[in-house]
């Protein structure tokens, strides 16, 4: 195995529990009567879904999202936020600016519960650092809230082009300084790390509830395959 210098991570799923957090913040922000006549885990998985669609129609070099009319995370949130309201019939429960304020959302969640021990452990040997499709004050508003000790933030934001474009796996390495040998792909989800591994990145698939639903990951696809940062942790270093 090469030497590894620097550990990049995938947020969403990876690091932290977005689906218990979306949900939590969009309950906190509605009235009594729809708490209970809209099936929120649905809704939010469906947002989600959204995300994942925009991300890839939007991931190739002839994209129409590159440079001039890239369109951002947060943005692509607060549009299908709003075809979701009219999916499910709950158009007019909130304002514009409380939809504003619930498209927030992702940017505050719970890291989970080996998040921060991992990282930290992580960060003690190497330089640690996002990979994220989220834009760039989503994934720092998320740092200072969960707590999360990056040494650096890279965003696809940066790239004007979403994972799994080889440019925002590249461009990172670049940025560092490192061969693509030389940097870890963190992630629960086995697309990112088929592309990272194409692009010359070592692999580790982390296994996260609720990720990577209907795809079973094997670890010869893999360089690390592991249960928590934790346990990451103890790989690398064999302790």
């Amino acid at each position: 195995m090469p030497e590894i210098k620097a550990i990049l991570f995938d947020v969403f799923g990876t690091v932290v529990d977005w689906r218990t957090s979306v949900k939590e913040h969009i309950l906190a922000r509605s009235p009594e009567p729809i708490k209970t006549s809209v099936d929120w885990n649905e809704f939010t998985q469906e947002w989600r879904d959204c995300y994942f669609k925009f991300v890839s129609d939007n991931s190739n070099d002839d994209a129409t999202s590159v440079f001039n009319s890239f369109l951002s995370v947060d943005q692509q949130y607060r549009q299908a936020l709003d075809v979701l309201v009219e999916k499910y019939g709950i158009k007019g429960v909130w304002t514009e600016e409380q939809k504003d304020d619930i498209a927030t959302a992702w940017h505050y969640l719970k890291g989970w519960d080996d998040t921060l021990e991992g990282l930290t452990l992580l960060k003690s040997k190497f330089i640690i650092g996002t990979l994220s499709n989220g834009n760039m004050r989503l994934l720092v508003d998320m740092a200072k809230y969960a707590e999360l000790p990056w040494d650096v933030v890279f965003s696809s934001e940066l790239f004007k082009i979403y994972k799994p474009s080889p440019r925002v796996y590249l461009g990172a390495s670049e940025y560092l300084q490192l061969k693509p040998e030389n940097v870890l792909m963190v992630a629960a989800h086995m697309y990112d790390l088929e592309a990272a591994k194409k692009n010359g990145l070592c692999t580790a698939y982390v296994v996260r509830k609720g990720e990577d639903i209907g795809r079973t990951a094997s670890r010869e696809e893999v360089d690390y395959f592991v249960s928590d940062f934790v346990e990451l942790y103890k790989q690398l270093t064999a302790e």
